[in-house]
């Protein structure tokens, strides 16, 4: 490795050459700079869709003689930075689906994205510095040592809370290297992160209160703008614990999804927009992709039709054929769940009137393909969603993580060799996710 590359810092400053580097090299000198946050990553949950890479080449088996989920993705999101940075669309969408295969017109779209933002070398070093720690919130460690400092217990937050209190307690050290304007940027994109997640709005998973945190960012683009090129290597980055040649998850669909999210966040800190419109702005995309696959119009502005987007936006919905099963499927439930559900999923989040988030659904409903694996997901999500208790007036939007459903009994088989066990699962409890 040459001398210009024995810090990350320093490579920062000339990235064709620091980009350049030798994949495992660079690796290597990541994890230099980024040893403990990495090896926070051993200990991360992750949700699994399909065959794990057992290849020794991945980049967790470069720095470990083993692979790590979490590891290999955080990586593989940071691989994506450097083929975009080198213009390799090849590599990028290598094992894509030809069918769904990110074009060469949305990743010129995102190269030139990343260009505008890496103007100098501390914006470089911030985005990875952004890509490395995103998600060290699930390491169960962070909760506990947050307790440790503080002697509160955060572990039934959500990962980016947890994130956030752990960066307010100075847990997270590689962020006082930066210079203190971009630690503030990334601070401020984790505060975000906190009550809104891109990747949920993509699939209409949160509610239009979450957006609220958009406004702080009205007059701080840079912030924005590092936390939304963050999310898509997040995204490149998310099946790197299955294939880590590639950005795999980032197909077209995706793609098109998060666009729809950058222009609701932009129409929204512009002022020409509020909360709802902004919001709807993504189901009315979807609406539109769609229809144009052959798929009846739904409107927006119908309250069946909107709760319908919802879930087709929750299970990733993009064709036709699945459109359809999920509209029959809609359609055939009893209609005391179906009403439950158009009022669930038709609430806002506002004062007086919370609404439920249903955090990890979409990891549910993007794997079912038939009507009775769909009709007992539907029935338990509108359990899920109904929040007939009461809670404290000052409350917007419950959380309610089925992430131990997915991990306990859908990666184990039991839903698929029996739908009709979630009849007899419980509620998850609700975490306080926004407030006044």
């Amino acid at each position: 490795m040459e001398d210009s590359l024995r810090s990350l810092r320093d490579a920062c400053v000339n990235p064709d050459s620091f980009f350049a580097t030798p994949q495992a090299d660079l690796l290597r000198l990541v994890y230099k700079e980024f040893a403990n946050e990495i090896d926070r990553l051993k200990r991360a949950y992750s949700i699994r869709e399909g065959q794990i890479s057992v290849s020794n080449e991945t980049p967790s088996y470069v720095l470990y003689q083993s692979n790590y989920d979490e590891v290999n993705r955080t990586l593989v999101g940071f691989l994506s930075l450097r083929w975009i940075h080198l213009g390799q669309y090849e590599s990028f969408v290598s094992s894509q689906p030809p069918e769904v295969k990110l074009t060469i017109e949305s990743f010129t779209w995102i190269r030139d994205f990343y260009k505008a933002i890496i103007v100098e070398p501390d914006t470089l070093y911030a985005l990875i510095t952004s890509i490395i720690t995103n998600d060290l919130g699930k390491d169960p460690q962070l909760a506990f040592d947050y307790y440790n400092v503080t002697g509160i217990d955060i572990s039934d937050l959500n990962h980016d809370a947890i994130l956030l209190k752990a960066c307010q307690a100075g847990l997270i050290r590689s962020l006082d290297r930066l210079p203190i304007e971009y630690k503030n940027h990334l601070i401020g994109g984790i505060e975000l992160g906190a009550t809104f997640n891109f990747g949920q709005l993509a699939q209409a998973e949160n509610v239009p209160a979450c957006l609220s945190g958009l406004k702080r960012m009205k007059n701080n683009p840079i912030c924005f703008q590092l936390r939304f090129m963050e999310q898509i290597l997040d995204i490149a980055g998310a099946a790197g614990h299955m294939d880590s040649t590639c950005a795999k998850k980032l197909i077209q669909p995706i793609f098109e999804s998060y666009r729809n999210v950058f222009d609701a966040c932009q129409n929204l800190t512009a002022g020409s927009s509020n909360l709802r419109n902004a919001y709807d702005l993504i189901l009315t995309r979807r609406a539109n992709w769609l229809h144009e696959c052959g798929f009846s119009f739904l409107d927006v502005n119908i309250a069946d039709n909107r709760a319908l987007l919802r879930l087709l936006c929750m299970g990733n919905v993009t064709t036709s054929e699945r459109a359809s099963l999920f509209e029959g499927t809609w359609n055939l439930i009893e209609e005391d769940t179906r009403e439950s559900l158009i009022y669930a999923l038709n609430l806002d989040g506002l004062s007086g009137e919370p609404a439920v988030q249903p955090t990890y659904v979409p990891a549910l409903l993007s794997r079912i393909k038939e009507e009775l694996p769909l009709t007992c997901a539907l029935r338990y999500l509108s359990r899920v969603m109904d929040l007939s208790e009461s809670v404290d007036p000052s409350v917007l939007v419950v959380e309610r993580s089925l992430l131990g459903v997915i991990k306990n009994c859908v990666e184990g088989g039991q839903f698929n060799a029996d739908p009709t066990i979630l009849e007899s699962l419980e509620v998850p409890e609700g975490v306080f996710a926004l407030k006044e």
